[in-house]
Formats: structure tokens, sequence, C-alpha cells
């Protein structure tokens, strides 16, 4: 079943930074756009899933900007599900324009009960997910990795996001997307205005849910930037970003 998702868009002002480059944050927009799309032709989209009180989860994403996008350049989109690893779900993306590929990224996804909040093991559910690859093709050919804050690294503390009306998405907690817009705007700002984002990596941990409040913290290792949110003693997430 050799099938992807196609879609076109463009580098929209709203969407661009103060280089008029497109803002990391941006894709991983468009990457849950085209997610929710590509799904809606297989026979496990949001529909179907709801029948039996579940929904899709974003667990792990990671993305490598080969190269920076300017204001108004018209885009490629491509989406592709890419079959079971394990407890996850895999998701590929592009993002190319007339020069070429400029994003490459992969994901891993889980089912959860909307009422429970756990993972979903409803043989029916599993019945809807028991489907092939529909590409042969990788974006990115390893899955997202698991991402551990450094041992001996000192934890600097930037500040405390209180999850308000703007974080919240329709399964009623905090946004995929946020949890990096939260990350860029709490690192220093010499470091994320002035040097482009080569690359992140982010794993979902725990629901953040409407005023709770999350701490994030910060170390770097080997020319990375780890950042944490925690929440009453829980990691709610922990991303890694590479910048040039």
């Amino acid at each position: 079943m050799e099938e992807k998702y196609f879609d076109k868009d463009i580098v929209a002002c709203y969407r661009t930074d103060l280089h008029n480059r497109l803002r990391p944050e941006a894709f991983l927009d468009l990457a849950q756009q085209l997610a929710v799309k590509g799904a809606q032709r297989l026979p496990f989209n949001d529909t179907a899933l709801m029948k039996h009180d579940c929904v899709w989860v974003l667990a792990r994403m990671k993305a490598v900007f080969e190269r920076e996008v300017k204001f108004d350049s018209e885009l490629g989109l491509s989406t592709w599900h890419k079959g079971p690893d394990g407890l996850y779900f895999l998701r590929d993306y592009q993002l190319w324009d007339d020069k070429g590929i400029a994003v490459n990224s992969t994901s891993s996804w889980i089912v959860m009960n909307a009422t429970t909040r756990r993972i979903s093991r409803d043989e029916k559910v599993m019945e809807l997910l028991d489907i092939p690859a529909q590409c042969s093709e990788h974006a990115i050919e390893q899955p997202c990795p698991k991402i551990v804050f450094p041992k001996n690294a000192e934890a600097e503390l930037l500040g405390v996001h209180k999850v308000r009306y703007s974080d919240i998405d329709k399964n009623g907690h905090t946004n995929n997307v946020k949890y990096t817009v939260w990350a860029l705007d709490n690192l220093p700002q010499d470091l994320v205005l002035n040097h482009r984002l080569k690359e992140l990596s982010i794993n979902f941990n725990k629901e953040a849910l409407p005023g709770e409040e999350v701490a994030l913290y910060h170390a770097e290792i080997d020319g990375a930037h780890i950042v944490e949110g925690r929440s009453q003693d829980h990691q709610v997430f922990i991303e890694k970003l590479i910048f040039e």
C-alpha cells in the first residue's frame, strides 16, 4: 500500500520569526494537521476511535530542520502511517519548497481511552489499528528516541508556566506543540533569536491540565539543550534541542 497523504500550504507571516523564516513550532502545527488529515482516510480515524471512547495522543516527536524556509514560500507536505512499533504507532512527515526537502520528521503515537486516560487495549480498537504501513519509505528511519535528563547535569530553573486557555486542545489537555513553545520562550533569548534550530526531539510523558503549573528546567550538555517540564514531582515532558 504505497500511499502518502499530500497537501500544500504557504509560509504565512504569522508562521515566521524575526529572520523571516518558518518557526519550528509552526512546522509542528502543520504536522499535527497533516496527521489528522492523513488518518481520516484510514480505518483508525478520529471518528472511528471516538465510537470506542478513544483518541490519538502524540507520545514522541522528532524533527530535523535541514535548512531554513522563508516567508511566502509555497510548501509541499506529506505524511504516511508506518505501522506499529511496540506500544507505539509510527507516522513520518516531510516538508519541502522549490529547493527540495526542508524538514524530515517522525512521530510515535498511542491510542488513549478518553475516560480512563490510559492506553487502550480494547480488542475492537486493536482491530482498527491492524493495517500495514502505507509506505516503505522513511523520513527518519529510527523511531523517536527516549530522552533522559542528564544525571550529572545541574538543572537550572527557567520559569514556571501555568496552563491556560490558549494551551488546551480538544482532548482537554495541553496541545503537544505548546511544550516546544514554552521551551523556546524560556531558553536564553540570544540563543533562540539568533541561532537556527537544527533538530528537536520531545517525549510527552504526562498530561498537563488547565490551571496546572509546570516548572521548566534546563541543562546544556554536549552542545544540546535539554528542557524538562515537571509538575508535582512528575515529568510532564522532556525535550532536546540542537541549534546551529
